[in-house]
């Protein structure tokens, strides 16, 4: 099976098709760039499930240096495992 690091706001599209938090750091014409851009890649990876658990941490880095699997975001930050299916 295939593993995928994702971002937080990947995480969110995936999980919650949730993209509120993009507003606190981009602007109206950067969020649908932003949102296009996480579409894409998360289409290209389809279908994936979490494999991650929060209560233990499993599957979580709690900071990476690597971009992101799904959008391509070379920001550093959490990162959540997904398997291809």
């Amino acid at each position: 099976m295939e593993s995928f690091w994702l971002c937080d706001d990947c995480l969110f599209a995936t999980a919650y098709e949730d993209y509120s938090t993009l507003s606190l750091y981009y602007t109206t014409d950067e969020i649908e760039k932003r949102i296009a851009g996480i579409h894409r890649g998360l289409v290209r990876l389809m279908p994936i499930s979490a494999d991650f658990d929060p209560e233990t941490g499993w599957g979580i880095k709690a900071f990476s240096l690597l971009p992101c699997d799904g959008c391509g975001s070379p920001l550093h930050g959490q990162r959540h495992r997904f398997t291809r299916l």
